[in-house]
């Protein structure tokens, strides 16, 4: 299976793809013009969908993005996210306190809740979209929404004109994929009238992670591999610092290990691609690693390279969950406690 090329979140392309190619998965996602849309204010409040302590004084507000800019005449009540790539519009609207009328689902969760959002999402308020395949407009505009997040949707160029012929669409900034989980918080905030609250939200998710680095003072200085196993006698890897997985261990003090650092990337990405003869370049202080099916663990653990790591010899080897990684490489506001302290036990290994 292979990659999809990374120029957006160029660190996040693998999990991107994750949740709209199903089990590709890597370690690694015209009826209006472009530009200024025109409001759609129409859409009446529901219970399902209330844009509580919005500021009636941040609007009207303007924001811009690759496809246009887009004026929000006052505080949308009907929000709706597309997200074929990733949920940092949807971590955001609930981490603000904002019940969406409809998100896309989680494709791999089989009640299409996110796991980082069980609690959170109500599937009585908020209808779950199937927009893996594609987006069906037709039910988007039956939900009258009056206002359409799709700054995470990676098929966005080809979707937008019929979006925002619907109602007023915010996309991604510049590329899918480069903006970091706090410029997300930052745009939705903006586009709900609360941006003092995400102003906070940021803080709060930041001081989660350095809670993490503050309990686990032995990641100080060590280095990591975090890799995805999907394919037969091939494993993805992370392979360079720029990759948003990457900078987020880096805050825990954790570096990349110095040998997958050169090998080979798919596609420009930051994403390498180590075959079977290569496992001994994953070897680090410690090795994180998700397997699609239990096969393909079986076969990684019976090669004698693998055994012969010194991380698996200490014990430094930490089996995760194929929406862990997805999440560490495409970070969100609630998302980012959840995926570290699934990583705990891991983490607790180097404190020995």
């Amino acid at each position: 299976m292979t990659l999809p090329t990374p120029g957006e979140k160029g660190s996040t392309a693998m999990s991107r793809s994750l949740r709209t190619t199903l089990l590709s998965i890597t370690l690694i996602a015209g009826l209006a013009a472009c530009g200024s849309v025109k409001d759609d204010d129409s859409g009446s409040s529901t219970d399902a969908a209330k844009a509580e302590g919005s500021s009636s004084a941040a609007f009207p507000v303007t924001i811009k993005h690759k496809f246009g800019n887009t004026k929000i005449s006052s505080a949308p009540k009907r929000v709706l996210v597309i997200g074929n790539g990733g949920t940092d519009d949807i971590d955001a609207l609930y981490a603000l306190g904002v019940t969406p009328i409809a998100v896309s689902k989680d494709t791999f969760a089989s009640d299409g809740v996110y796991p980082w959002l069980k609690g959170k999402l109500d599937t009585k308020k908020t209808k779950l979209l199937d927009t893996v395949n594609g987006v069906d407009f037709e039910e988007v505009a039956a939900l009258q929404p009056d206002l359409i997040l799709a700054t995470s949707d990676f098929t966005l160029d080809k979707d937008y004109k019929k979006l925002s012929a619907v109602a007023p669409t915010i996309g991604y900034e510049t590329a899918w994929g480069q903006q970091t989980w706090q410029q997300h918080v930052e745009v939705v905030g903006k586009a709900v009238g609360k941006e003092t609250q995400a102003e906070q939200v940021v803080k709060d998710t930041e001081a989660a992670v350095a809670k993490v680095k503050a309990a686990h003072p032995g990641l100080d200085g060590k280095t990591y591999s975090l890799s995805i196993g999907n394919t037969p006698a091939k494993i993805y890897t992370i392979a360079s610092e720029e990759d948003f997985a990457a900078k987020l261990m880096s805050e825990l003090g954790l570096g990349l290990t110095p040998s997958i650092k050169n090998i080979k990337t798919v596609s420009g990405s930051p994403t390498g691609e180590l075959s079977f003869e290569q496992l001994d370049k994953l070897d680090a202080d410690l090795v994180v690693i998700a397997f699609t099916t239990k096969d393909l663990q079986k076969a990684f653990e019976s090669s004698t390279l693998v055994k012969n790591m010194s991380a698996l010899k200490k014990d430094n080897y930490f089996v995760t969950d194929v929406e862990t990684i997805s999440q560490l490489r495409s970070p969100s506001a609630l998302g980012i406690p959840w995926a570290l302290n699934n990583l705990e036990p891991g983490f607790a290994k180097l404190d020995k």
